[in-house]
């Protein structure tokens, strides 16, 4: 009997392989892209293994690059010719204390799998990604969003304690009201300032597959237009339980197909009919996802431009797993042209500015240099304590750039290009970054639009000794190499998209 089918959004590849661990996301921007492989793999099932492997690098002077399933496209968790420390393994649901309404998990562990475990009692993750390979500590790493951040903020805001190693070796806590510095650093630190090897994280009594909401779209036919809709409700969104929304510029037959849509979801009065119609249209456009990447290549492209329509074209009831999880059940992100993704952070107040600035941007570089078919731009309201600084009722916005590419256009000179421009914006305007989504390589710039960064004065001694650099080769780098601007202070680490 075959196993029952695993939905993906990526049916060419899979995380869980030998050959995976020489990619990252980039693939997705660049399918030609050549591996990276790393020279030594560590899989460790539990806290003591990550010692046990920190310590042996440390003792053998060699840098240790964490990875999960290898979402980042910010050359984070790559590491050619060297040693990468695997989390995959320690995908542990720890246990559900539901009186304090709180999941223990392990680093590792798929998102996915635990509102699974959460919601057979009950209970579901208030934050979730809309890929199902998502892990608890990658999520951790770089923030965490989902259509219901603006009511419980990042899924990193949602995290109470932590366990984590030191790059000592020693095995530390920390968490809301223990260690808070140290805390606020490594959330979102990218796997800086040490390795998450537990993570206790606040769920929420729910029925999320039963509970329909009521979709209340918004539509746009120009980009001035769909920034008058939304910029409301970014602004304010009110009674939404979920929402997000996307602006699209798709070519079609030589013209260019412009369309905005904004989904507010609201509670509704539960009736069979909205059920019905919640697994009618679900069940269809889902029954396309499972058809997605498996077909010939020619109805595989026309299978993803009628699941962009039903994107689009969002169904008028739905559950709140089915809001979750909505892109990652329908299309395939390897079929058709190779994607790209950045990702800003922005005050709400700047919505309009940073839109409006940045989507020409990329108009440009197409028109300019056809690097680019279409584009388009999903947006969602965010309010989180970590992005406020303490302040969770400071509004704030996401803009994901998700555009298709050609890749021999998009050289790497124009994509840094375009990047540069991207960062300036932000800083010019007090925006940030999603660090796994590719930024500037100047550590300067980073340092400006990196979110986890506002929280190193907060740190009275630094969180974890850095690693010493090394050659490619193992070997310690020369005093020059140490001297350098540029020479990295502590490992990257690993991320994931939302």
């Amino acid at each position: 009997m075959a196993p029952p089918y695993v939905y993906t959004s990526h049916e060419s590849f899979t995380h869980d392989s030998i050959a995976s661990l020489a990619f990252d996301w980039e693939r997705m921007g660049n399918p030609g892209i050549a591996p990276r492989p790393p020279f030594k793999v560590y899989l460790p099932r539990n806290t003591g293994d990550v010692v046990r492997a920190v310590k042996e690098a440390r003792a053998l002077g060699q840098k240790l690059t964490l990875r999960s399933k290898g979402h980042s496209s910010n050359d984070l968790v790559l590491a050619e010719g060297g040693s990468i420390l695997a989390l995959q393994m320690m995908d542990g649901i720890l246990g559900l204390d539901a009186e304090r309404r709180q999941v223990t998990v392990q680093s590792g562990a798929a998102l996915a799998e635990v509102d699974e475990f959460l919601m057979a009692q009950g209970f579901g993750l208030p934050v979730i990604g809309d890929h199902s390979h998502i892990t608890a500590g990658g999520f951790a790493s770089v923030g965490g969003i989902s259509p219901a951040s603006h009511r419980y903020g990042l899924f990193l805001d949602t995290v109470r304690e932590l366990q984590y190693v030191t790059w000592e070796g020693e095995v530390r806590r920390c968490g809301r009201t223990e260690d808070v510095g140290t805390f606020h650093r490594i959330l979102g630190g990218t796997g800086r300032f040490g390795v998450i090897t537990e993570l206790v994280v606040d769920v929420v009594p729910m029925d999320k597959r039963g509970t329909i909401l009521h979709n209340r779209p918004r539509f746009a036919r120009t980009m001035e237009d769909f920034i008058t809709r939304t910029t409301p409700v970014i602004m304010d969104p009110g009674e939404a339980r979920m929402e997000r929304g996307v602006f699209m510029e798709y070519p079609v037959g030589g013209r260019k197909l412009v369309f905005g849509q904004f989904s507010t979801y609201l509670d509704t009065a539960q009736s069979r009919w909205k059920t019905l119609v919640n697994r009618v249209s679900y069940g269809f456009l889902h029954g396309m996802g499972m058809l997605a990447g498996r077909l010939p290549r020619r109805l595989d492209v026309l299978l993803k431009y009628v699941g962009t329509v039903g994107v689009m074209l969002s169904p008028r009831y739905a559950s709140i797993k089915n809001v979750e999880v909505f892109t990652d059940r329908i299309l395939d992100s390897s079929v058709g042209d190779p994607t790209r993704m950045l990702i800003v952070l922005g005050p709400a107040e700047k919505y309009g500015v940073l839109f409006r600035e940045l989507f020409p941007l990329f108009r440009d570089y197409r028109d300019r240099y056809g690097c680019f078919t279409f584009l388009s731009l999903y947006v969602k309201a965010i309010r989180s304590e970590y992005l406020g600084q303490g302040d969770g009722a400071k509004p704030f916005c996401e803009l994901m750039f998700y555009v298709g590419t050609r890749p021999e256009a998009l050289t790497q000179e124009r994509l840094d290009a375009l990047v540069a421009r991207v960062d300036a914006a932000c800083i010019q305007h007090g925006a940030l970054r999603y660090m796994h989504t590719k930024t500037s390589r100047d550590p300067a710039i980073r340092q400006r639009v990196d979110p986890n960064e506002r929280y190193a004065s907060r740190t009275a001694e630094p969180v974890s000794s850095p690693q010493r650099p090394v050659e490619a080769d193992g070997a310690h780098a020369s005093p020059g190499v140490l001297g350098r601007a540029s020479a990295p202070k502590h490992p990257p680490g690993e991320t994931k998209h939302s």
